[in-house]
């Protein structure tokens, strides 16, 4: 019997718009050694966490109470389970990290949890399953790789281990659906750039699709280790000296692509317009996501050099397909 554990930090935020996650989340992994990162709809036992002593399982409930869980439903919360499993100090990593993250002002609450490790695989793969974008395009989780209903040619292979872009998220997805619109007006000799590549899911449904090279470009080490693990695990053996991952502090806008992704947050995008729009060829695409459907606006009127070609949105996010005119 194995008698490792590891451990859950669930934390609620609110006031997201004012939350900066990327920065947290960063830190979560570069400081307190987090080994990955999922992102949940705030359900009633959370909501009944958020309330404490004053939550109601059943009986008359105070009107008082009633309007407090309507608040509570209303407003921007945010539910994320923080993951801590390697380490010799997993456990101090784990509370630590608890204590941090409850002085952050958006934190509405924050729990810990220790898990069995006899419960990781189980606890991970119950969160994914194959993701259809269209008829032509899947996210398959790396276990259900050999199973002989999957089609490898329509599918992309992503190990959901690190939160770092599973086609799951919102912003993600939308990325997908607009790249399969714009399909037929890529081909072979396009290149691709896939600005805070993440996971590389982006460009590598473009090499997929279209065999495009892709240059994967991230400020994150992890990020593009992530992405390196994902390209073995969808092309292996493959020749892929057409593409490249590169660091953010070592890329620059030399090369312009037919197609950019920049699945990151509207000040990341708004920091990094000039680069992007200069990382586009003439008659090119440039994909963006991350943004809050409140923030589309903004960034249109900002890359208003672009054609807005469509806005594609999902719950509360949205991603915007622009081209270079």
């Amino acid at each position: 019997m194995n008698d490792k554990k590891f451990y859950e930090v669930k934390v609620v935020f609110n006031n997201t718009e004012s939350l900066d996650l990327e920065s947290l989340n960063s830190r979560a992994m570069g400081e307190f050694d987090c080994d990955g990162v999922q992102e949940f709809s705030l359900d009633e036992p959370t909501v009944d966490k958020i309330l404490g002593e004053r939550a109601y399982s059943g009986g008359d409930i105070p009107e008082s109470v009633i309007d407090e869980v309507d608040d509570v439903a209303q407003c921007d919360y945010l539910s994320l389970v923080y993951y801590f499993y390697e380490g010799e100090e997993v456990e101090k990593s784990a509370n630590e990290f608890k204590e941090f993250v409850s002085l952050n002002k958006n934190t509405a609450s924050a729990l810990i949890e220790e898990r069995p490790w006899d419960d990781w695989n189980q606890e991970w793969r119950k969160h994914y399953s194959p993701i259809k974008v269209d008829e032509s395009l899947y996210v398959v989780p790396e276990w259900e790789k050999d199973k002989t209903d999957v089609n490898e040619e329509n599918s992309l292979f992503i190990y959901p281990g690190m939160g770092f872009g599973t086609g799951e998220h919102q912003t993600t997805y939308l990325c997908l659906k607009l790249f399969m619109n714009i399909l037929d007006d890529l081909k072979e000799v396009d290149s691709c750039l896939d600005f805070g590549c993440g996971s590389g899911i982006l460009g590598i449904a473009a090499i997929k699709k279209r065999n495009m090279p892709v240059v994967f470009c991230d400020i994150d080490k992890d990020a593009l280790n992530n992405c390196l693990q994902n390209l073995e695990l969808n092309f292996n053996g493959k020749d892929l000296s057409g593409s490249s991952l590169v660091s953010r502090d070592k890329f620059s806008a030399s090369i312009e692509h037919k197609l950019v992704f920049a699945n990151i947050l509207e000040n990341v995008l708004l920091l990094e317009k000039s680069l992007l729009i200069d990382s586009v060829a003439s008659g090119g695409y440039l994909i963006v996501s991350g943004l809050l459907n409140n923030q589309v606006d903004n960034i249109v009127e900002s890359y208003s050099e672009l054609e807005k070609v469509s806005v594609l949105s999902k719950d509360d996010w949205s991603a915007i397909l622009f081209k270079k005119v």
